[in-house]
């Protein structure tokens, strides 16, 4: 079967010959924003599997969650190699600079996205989501849902690098705020045992920060293109910080 040209396969080139001919700089930077976008792609269109997974305690699926972080945790990796190397060969300036913090800061949440999808996915060795009310289970279902398309929002606006995305994001993030704290209220009803307590505490707080996480990267959009950094949502809508 023949290999299929890996994006980034000019970093092995660089690597074995410093001071030979490079290919463009603007390819590079192409080059970088398809493997974020790649990288960042696969932990979005994880989310709902990863929920799913959850309430159906389906193990097998979790699994399967689990072991695809491997391969994203491997994906970011090189990525911040080849940004540093770009850095390094390239010493870019103004809006190219930009451009490489914010996939370097981008390819961060990216990767801690995905650890946080692996602590759901794990959360199933200590809980049993459908004995749970079905209040209850809807609710993380909204949560998964809400969440998802935040990150994958953000996924999209580094592909189009459209710098108007964060502001609507961060006024989305609220709706996963409100979410996070109807689970963490439910948790003093005295419903749930110990373990499903602790466990919804960690769950919410897991969803919350991969939203957050997403409404970063589209953040780093906004400075990548205008140089500005996006305001968070109180500061967009004039509410409390």
């Amino acid at each position: 079967m023949t290999r299929q040209p890996d994006p980034l396969d000019w970093l092995e080139t660089e690597r074995r010959q410093p001071g030979g001919s490079r290919v463009e700089f603007r390819q590079q930077l192409d080059d970088i924003d398809r493997h974020l976008v790649a990288a960042g792609a696969a932990v979005a269109e994880r989310v709902l599997p990863a929920t799913h997974a959850f309430l159906e305690a389906d193990q097998h699926a979790a699994d399967q969650v689990i072991a695809s972080s491997r391969e994203v945790d491997a994906r970011c990796e090189q990525l911040e190699e080849a940004c540093y190397i770009v850095l390094a060969r390239q010493s870019p300036v103004a809006g190219d600079l930009r451009h490489i913090v914010g996939v370097l800061r981008s390819t961060a949440d990216v990767q801690r996205s995905s650890y946080l999808l692996t602590h759901i996915a794990r959360s199933l060795r200590w809980v049993h989501p459908p004995s749970m009310s079905e209040e209850l289970r809807t609710t993380i279902q909204q949560f998964g849902t809400v969440t998802s398309e935040i990150f994958t929002s953000a996924v999209q606006a580094w592909r189009t690098h459209d710098a108007l995305t964060a502001t609507e994001l961060s006024r989305r993030d609220d709706e996963a705020d409100r979410l996070q704290k109807y689970l963490l209220t439910e948790i003093y009803t005295g419903r749930q045992s110990v373990e499903e307590a602790v466990s919804l505490a960690l769950l919410a707080r897991y969803y919350e920060r991969i939203a957050d996480h997403g409404v970063a990267i589209a953040r780093q959009v906004t400075y990548f293109v205008t140089g500005d950094v996006a305001p968070h949502a109180g500061e967009a809508t004039g509410g409390a910080p």
